[in-house]
């Protein structure tokens, strides 16, 4: 995932745009698993602003999950954006947050391997409207209704359960 930018480096305002397709196992480095699966495609561009090269781009993928919820696994298609500022090794630049490249070549996998780590939602969801499963039977209420009755007072405040009316 390198893209050179010997002719980027020419000019200011000068852009490149890139385009990459890679299986996910190939940027999942040390950690052996990332949530997405098969192959993922990141386009971008590169941009001269003078004193930086600002490169911006966008990941497509397949994230194949299991719901936080209802524990079914389901797939979804995944976008992630990214960006990121370089400077050359040396140079006046002050951006104390720009990454710092020497010659024509600057690689990308290390910067779409965090986006991927950075992105990875904390509770997989398989819809917005998912029930989960019952708390006391264990049935997926996304797949059959279950009669349970889930409303339970907490015992510490059971006796101001006296003080409501009686239906």
């Amino acid at each position: 995932m390198k893209i050179n930018i010997a002719q980027l480096r020419q000019a200011i305002g000068a852009s490149q745009s890139f385009s990459f397709h890679t299986p996910v196992e190939d940027l999942a480095g040390e950690t052996g698993e990332l949530w997405l699966k098969g192959r993922i495609e990141v386009t971008g561009e590169a941009v001269n602003t003078g004193r930086l090269l600002a490169i911006s781009g966008v990941i497509k993928g397949v994230a194949g999950q299991t719901c936080h919820r209802c524990l079914a696994d389901f797939t979804s298609e995944a976008v992630i954006t990214f960006s990121e500022n370089f400077r050359e090794e040396g140079s006046a630049a002050t951006d104390p947050d720009a990454l710092v490249y020497h010659g024509d070549e600057i690689d990308l996998a290390e910067i779409v391997r965090e986006a991927l780590i950075v992105a990875e939602p904390l509770k997989a969801l398989c819809g917005e409207d998912c029930r989960g499963l019952c708390p006391t039977c264990g049935v997926n209420r996304n797949e059959t209704p279950c009669t349970c009755v889930t409303t339970s007072i907490d015992p510490r405040l059971a006796a101001l359960e006296k003080l409501l009316p009686k239906k």
